[in-house]
């Protein structure tokens, strides 16, 4: 039986901005110096790591594909990042 590999379809992401920017900067002051992965739907932080591998490793582990999260860095306290 020949199985073929449908790449995963890119996440919704029309709710993210909205729901993220509902989430208090307490919450997310846990994660500092740390990647982060966010739901498409920007509700919930679904895991965390050191690394951006070490991420990725953690989601592929829980089951869920990397490509279907918003990845994020949280800075340590009192460093900003410039884009």
């Amino acid at each position: 039986m020949n199985q073929t590999h449908h790449p995963a379809q890119p996440p919704d992401l029309s709710e993210f901005a909205r729901n993220r920017g509902q989430i208090p900067a307490e919450e997310l002051a846990q994660y500092a110096g740390c990647y982060i992965a966010f739901s498409a739907d920007g509700k919930q932080v679904l895991a965390s790591a050191g690394t951006e591998e070490e991420l990725e490793e953690r989601l592929r582990a829980a089951g869920i594909d990397p490509s279907q999260v918003v990845g994020s860095y949280v800075p340590p306290s009192g460093v900003a990042i410039l884009l």
